[in-house]
């Protein structure tokens, strides 16, 4: 199907933007399952977080403070924890705890600990989540989204490389007397 005219162009812009509103939605449904899962005291036992992630969170928010977390997993390796992207509240028994830190990749036998940098008395309790699907949801929208704009792209250059063979093959109209 030749489209040669310029709303083929509209069309496409409309596909990139359907593509990245679905891949939004879908990706921000990632941090639901954040909001959904159940906290346990860092205190406990190890987790056995292999092909999960792990989200950790705080009662006491100190943003003046350079709290860090690391994990230690089966094998007696050091793992970071990297501070999350955003502040996810969850309530759980009347307390608000606060998303702090996650683990996209979780491992079999992690124990999470949490303090300041500082080393200074911290008076926060941390607690941490084991999240199903977090990293999956995220890759979801990754793939919405890259499709999306390769549609998108295609039909764009579909529509110009159609326009151009339009325009080579009308005779010009030489000015004639």
């Amino acid at each position: 199907m030749k489209i040669t005219s310029a709303f083929g162009y509209l069309i496409a812009v409309l596909i990139v933007l359907a593509g990245w509103v679905g891949a939004t939605a879908v990706a921000a449904g990632a941090w639901d399952t954040v909001r959904d899962s159940t906290l346990v005291p860092v205190t406990q036992d190890r987790a056995d977080a292999e092909g999960f992630s792990v989200a950790v969170f705080t009662d006491i928010v100190q943003p003046e403070r350079d709290i860090i977390c690391q994990g230690r997993d089966g094998d007696d390796q050091t793992v970071s924890i990297k501070p999350a992207a955003i502040d996810v509240p969850v309530t759980t028994d009347g307390t608000e705890w606060h998303l702090i830190n996650l683990l996209p990749k979780g491992r079999d036998g992690l124990k999470v600990r949490c303090g300041s940098r500082d080393k200074r008395v911290d008076n926060a309790t941390y607690s941490y989540a084991i999240v199903d699907g977090f990293t999956s949801r995220g890759e979801r929208g990754q793939a919405i989204a890259t499709t999306g704009l390769l549609a998108g792209l295609a039909l764009g250059g579909w529509t110009f490389y159609c326009r151009r063979q339009l325009k080579k093959s009308r005779p010009t109209q030489a000015g004639t007397s």
